[in-house]
């Protein structure tokens, strides 16, 4: 199955997601990552500004197993998942599926907006439609994107799409910035080595 995960936090939200992005990485292998946007609170009372983004991975798990191993993350990064009032507070860490298929096919966010309907998403999406028509100089200007560094890596995202690549063997993690186009040509491609299609 392919899942369209929005992620969010505004507590300490460079080191969560960025921690976040890298154990999903770690999990799940190749993972695409539109750009990271910071967002003002949405239906919660806060002055503390969000960071967000959507990440697309490949799982073999079903979307509850998928979302009780999301539930225990966002535990682990400080989130108190039993406080009944969680969704109208800060978080450190929340982690929403928003959408699972049998195949990828990136378009589902222009086509299927009842599951893209948060503004918090439709920042990120239009943070990617926005990258695809100014150069990188001007978009930094035009689009209010955050950048993040993960946790073992030398380079940070956030500013463009990109896809994340944990190399298990070694322990590297691999971070490539380049057009949607290139990136979502990488991606299928590694899905269908995932998936022994190639």
């Amino acid at each position: 199955m392919i899942y369209y995960l929005s992620l969010g936090s505004n507590l300490a939200p460079s080191e969560h997601i960025a921690r976040a992005l890298r154990e999903l990485s770690e999990r799940y292998g190749c993972i695409l990552v539109l750009p990271i946007v910071r967002t003002e609170p949405c239906a919660i009372n806060s002055s503390n500004a969000f960071l967000n983004t959507i990440a697309v991975v490949s799982s073999n798990e079903s979307s509850q197993a998928l979302k009780a191993w999301l539930n225990s993350l966002e535990a682990e990064h400080g989130r108190d998942r039993n406080d009944p009032e969680r969704s109208h507070k800060d978080r450190t860490l929340d982690i929403d599926i928003l959408l699972g298929q049998e195949a990828f096919d990136f378009t589902v966010a222009e086509t299927n907006q009842q599951y893209f309907s948060e503004p918090y998403v439709q920042a990120s999406l239009q943070a990617l439609q926005n990258e695809t028509v100014f150069d990188t100089e001007q978009f930094a200007h035009n689009v209010n994107t955050s950048d993040v560094l993960l946790p073992g890596a030398s380079i940070s995202l956030g500013h463009r799409a990109a896809t994340i690549d944990f190399e298990h063997s070694s322990g590297n993690i691999f971070i490539r910035e380049n057009s949607l186009d290139t990136l979502l040509e990488r991606f299928e491609a590694t899905l269908d080595r995932q998936q022994g299609f190639a």
